[in-house]
């Protein structure tokens, strides 16, 4: 129970921050910072930081976010913070990009070589983005 309603708490608080970060207008007109979550599926239990392995040992700290808008052209890059376990055993890593340009309708976002995920303009704005990898 407790574990639960930390765990709400924490997903209020990344929500609040998202659309805080996107209000704010970045280093240009018409910009916003895009956040999100790279998540590698569990991984054991385990608890504290954690990394990427195998074919997935390129994410972690540091890893390279690219964000490209809706004809596919290259408009922000940004890294992804440290891994830590959630309740699920999961490896979650946050995603900061800042000054993503606001004049597509859609963008895909690339961590690493990994396959892109496609977001709504609104849904990266709001702090939707989740990346899965397994």
């Amino acid at each position: 129970m407790v574990a639960s309603v930390i765990g709400l708490v924490a997903g209020s608080g990344a929500v609040a921050l998202a659309w805080e970060l996107s209000r704010s207008e970045g280093g240009g007109t018409g910009t916003f910072t895009l956040v999100g979550q790279a998540r590698i599926a569990a991984q054991g239990g385990e608890a504290g930081t954690c990394r990427g392995s195998g074919a997935l040992s390129d994410i972690d700290k540091g890893a390279l976010v690219t964000v490209y808008d809706a004809q596919g052209l290259v408009v922000a890059t940004g890294s992804v913070g440290s891994g830590a376990y959630n309740d699920s055993a999961a490896c979650v890593f946050p995603i900061l990009v800042r000054d993503v340009p606001d004049n597509s309708k859609s963008y895909t976002v690339r961590v690493g070589w990994h396959a892109r995920k496609e977001i709504t303009n609104m849904g990266a704005r709001a702090g939707e983005l989740i990346l899965t990898f397994s």
